[in-house]
């Protein structure tokens, strides 16, 4: 491999990351249909949480810890709640409209249902977050869909 393909490969491998941290505690990454769980699908996890599955203006997806550029030390369980909020919940905060959030659950839903493909999400941990010994780390098992959504929040990637 020359210098220039080598330069070219690493360049494209930095640009390209799909996961990135921001230092105020908000993220972005691509969920793949192997990633997460939502829809009817979560009735069948066996957990302690009482999963809002359905769409009710607001609802859950169940994350693997793996999916997330961000660990959870503290989170016993082997997924991630994020939730896309009815409304937001800190007053004067922008919100999603019904339209919006629904486009969103039935993307999901829709990537689960074929075992393919993935959708570009932005999240955020809220207050719920840390500098731990190697980078941040949540203190919860919650995350939470940043609002506004993106324009092309509920487009599929292939």
């Amino acid at each position: 491999m020359n210098r220039r393909t080598l330069f070219a490969t690493v360049t494209l491998a930095i640009i390209a990351r799909p996961n990135t941290f921001a230092a105020d505690g908000k993220w972005s990454t691509v969920l793949h249909a192997d990633d997460f769980l939502a829809g009817p699908e979560l009735q069948r996890l066996n957990t302690r949480h009482h999963w809002k599955w359905k769409f009710e203006d607001g609802f859950e997806v169940a994350v693997r810890k793996s999916a997330i550029p961000v660990s959870a030390p503290k989170c016993r369980m082997d997924y991630l709640i994020l939730t896309i909020p009815v409304l937001y919940p800190e007053p004067g905060k922008p919100e999603a409209s019904p339209a919006e959030r629904q486009a969103v659950y039935d993307a999901l839903v829709a990537i689960r249902r074929q075992g393919k493909g993935g959708i570009r999400i932005r999240f955020d941990a809220m207050s719920y977050w840390q500098r731990g010994p190697s980078g941040p780390e949540l203190t919860s098992c919650n995350i939470w869909f940043t609002l506004p959504l993106e324009k092309d929040a509920a487009k599929i990637l292939q």
